[in-house]
């Protein structure tokens, strides 16, 4: 098995339909893949559609919501690929793709991560590469103070950095995100404190910490609709679980002020 491809659905069963039948499209007898669709307790029919339609489907559910980095680490222990690819549900991936991915990922040991360029269905790029995060620039998010003072996170949000050109980064977005399966045995798997956001930040950073590289690709393209599946839920509780992964994660890596 050359990649495993795990993909966390939550209520976004037209859009998951879309990109299974993506995948199953790509499909060839001389680049074999598995698919992962871990499912979190959906409610809008998701798994009976993977069931009826997509039989090739390694579908796992959960009969609650248990975030992102507990239901990625589910699919890792059963995934069989030498590398493997988060994708989200929302994603469409480019022609030729998978194949650049799995080919870079074995031919270089020094990357850790790749990400890849991505695009909205507009047509327009996805800021999909960030510097780490620091106390002062999430506070300041936080606060929503980029509303007033635009430039105030910009440094973080690598708004310097030219999208159209490949390049190692800090962190990529976890829409994206491929690795080798082997790197679970030395860094370890998916941080499961972190319910949603910061799980792919702290990765990235585990990475790097282990003498890796984070690749950002610019020649590969994939289509991404931007946070359907979150979209769903309430601002409230959004900001409860931004703040709430923001302290563990800072917490943990040593900002403990």
């Amino acid at each position: 098995m050359k990649l495993s491809i795990i993909i966390v659905s939550w209520n976004v069963r037209e859009l998951l339909v879309q990109n299974l039948a993506q995948l199953g499209s790509l499909m060839r007898p001389d680049f074999p893949l598995e698919v992962f669709v871990v499912d979190n307790a959906s409610n809008d029919g998701t798994t009976k559609m993977v069931r009826e339609r997509f039989a090739w489907v390694h579908l796992m559910i959960n009969d609650w919501n248990a975030g992102f980095a507990k239901a990625v680490n589910q699919a890792l222990h059963l995934a069989k690929g030498d590398a493997i690819l988060l994708l989200n549900p929302d994603m469409r991936v480019g022609n030729f793709v998978l194949d650049a991915t799995y080919k870079m990922l074995m031919e270089d040991m020094t990357i850790g991560v790749l990400g890849v360029q991505l695009r909205d269905d507009k047509g327009e790029i996805v800021r999909s590469v960030r510097r780490d995060p620091k106390p002062l620039d999430q506070l300041a998010i936080l606060f929503k103070l980029p509303h007033l003072f635009k430039k105030i996170v910009n440094k973080y949000l690598a708004k310097d950095v030219d999208l159209t050109q490949s390049q190692d980064a800090e962190q990529v977005r976890g829409s994206f995100f491929a690795f080798r399966r082997e790197l679970t045995a030395s860094i370890g798997f998916f941080d499961e404190r972190f319910f949603l956001w910061f799980e792919e930040v702290d990765f990235c950073k585990r990475v790097r910490k282990a003498g890796l590289r984070v690749r950002y690709r610019a020649d590969l393209v994939c289509t991404d609709f931007v946070g359907r599946s979150f979209a769903q839920v309430s601002v409230w509780r959004k900001q409860r679980i931004f703040l709430t992964s923001m302290i563990k994660y800072l917490w943990k890596w040593r900002f403990n002020w």
